[in-house]
C-alpha cells in the first residue's frame, strides 16, 4: 500500500486542520504523526470526511482504547441525548479520578455553518494569567462534582456527598505531554478547598475570565463531514443554546479506560432521573 501524506493548517486560536481522508488506512508512520500532533495541538479537525461508525472507532483507536456502545459511543441530536439546550465549558468526566482522555465528534447530519462548538485551552491559558494569581495555583486544590445542571453554573460550595466529585491540584500534570493544565471548570468545579465561599468563588471567577477568554478558545464552526478529536484532559468543551438549531446529529466517539457507568456505578443508564439530567434538566439531589 502506498502510504498517503496529509497537509496542516492552524485553526483560530489554537489547534490544527488536517487534510487526510480518514476512510483510508493510517500506517503506523501516519498513526504516530496524527498522535504527535494532536498532543501538541490540543485539538485536530478533518473536513469533508465520509465516515461510518466502523471507521470512525478505527480512527480514535490509533490514540487509545476506544469506549464501546455502554451509553459512551452515541449519537448527539437535538431530539437525543443532552437535547438541544447550552452547555457549559467542560471536561467529560473530570469529577471522578479518571477522566476521558480523548473525544471525537463526526458531523453526520448538521446545517453547514449554523451550528458550532467551543473548545478552551488549560495549557494556554496559564501563560496569560497575572504572575500573582499563577504563581498561587501549585498550593490549591480544588473540588470537581458531577453538576445538578449542565446548562448553568448549578455547583455550590458544599455539595451532597453522594453525588461524584473528586478532589485534585487546581493545576495537574498532563499524563501524556507532562505539560501543566489549569484543570477546572465552571460546570463542574464547586470550591477551591480550603477557601471560605466567597473567597473561593472570587477565584474561580477570576481564573474562568482568562480562561474562556475568546483568545484562549476555538470555536468549531459545523459543517457536513466534519470529524473533530480533541484532548478532554487538556481541553474543556462546551456550545452555545442550539434552541434554533433543526440539524445537528453528531456522532461521538470517546477514547478511555472505562465508561462513566463503571466510574459511576450508583448511576444506570435506564434511570429516568440521568435521561432527564442528558436532556439538560436537573439531577434531583433529594
Amino acid at each position: 500500500m502506498q502510504p498517503f501524506k496529509f497537509s496542516t493548517r492552524p485553526l483560530d486560536s489554537f489547534g490544527m486542520q488536517v487534510d487526510a481522508d480518514l476512510s483510508r488506512p493510517l500506517d503506523p508512520a501516519q498513526q504516530s504523526a496524527l498522535r504527535t500532533l494532536l498532543y501538541g495541538q490540543g485539538v485536530l479537525v478533518f473536513r469533508g470526511q465520509s465516515l461510518s461508525d466502523e471507521d470512525q472507532v478505527r480512527v480514535l483507536g490509533h490514540f487509545g482504547h476506544v469506549l464501546g456502545e455502554e451509553g459512551e459511543n452515541r449519537e448527539i441530536a437535538p431530539d437525543g441525548n443532552l437535547g438541544n439546550c447550552r452547555l457549559l465549558y467542560h471536561s467529560d468526566l473530570a469529577f471522578t479520578p479518571e477522566p476521558f482522555k480523548l473525544l471525537s465528534l463526526y458531523g453526520i447530519d448538521v446545517d453547514d455553518g449554523k451550528t458550532t462548538t467551543l473548545f478552551a485551552s488549560g495549557t494556554r491559558v496559564l501563560s496569560a494569567l497575572p504572575r500573582a494569581l499563577r504563581d498561587s495555583l501549585p498550593a490549591m486544590t480544588a473540588t470537581t462534582v458531577i453538576p445538578p445542571l449542565q446548562t448553568e453554573r448549578a455547583v455550590g460550595y458544599d455539595m451532597p456527598a453522594f453525588l461524584p466529585q473528586v478532589s485534585r491540584p487546581v493545576v495537574i500534570e498532563h499524563p501524556v505531554t507532562r505539560e501543566p493544565i489549569l484543570y477546572i471548570s465552571e460546570m463542574q468545579t464547586a470550591r477551591i478547598d480550603g477557601l471560605p465561599p466567597a473567597e473561593s468563588e472570587e477565584t474561580l471567577q477570576e481564573l474562568f475570565k482568562h480562561l474562556y477568554a475568546p483568545d484562549n478558545v476555538y470555536e468549531h464552526v459545523w459543517h457536513q463531514g466534519d470529524l473533530v478529536i480533541w484532548d478532554n484532559i487538556a481541553l474543556q468543551h462546551g456550545r452555545p443554546d442550539q434552541a434554533n438549531t433543526r440539524r445537528r446529529r453528531l456522532r461521538r466517539v470517546a477514547v478511555a479506560d472505562k465508561t462513566f457507568y463503571q466510574l459511576c456505578p450508583e448511576f444506570r443508564a435506564d434511570d429516568p432521573m440521568v435521561i432527564a439530567w442528558g436532556a439538560g434538566k436537573r439531577l434531583m439531589l433529594e
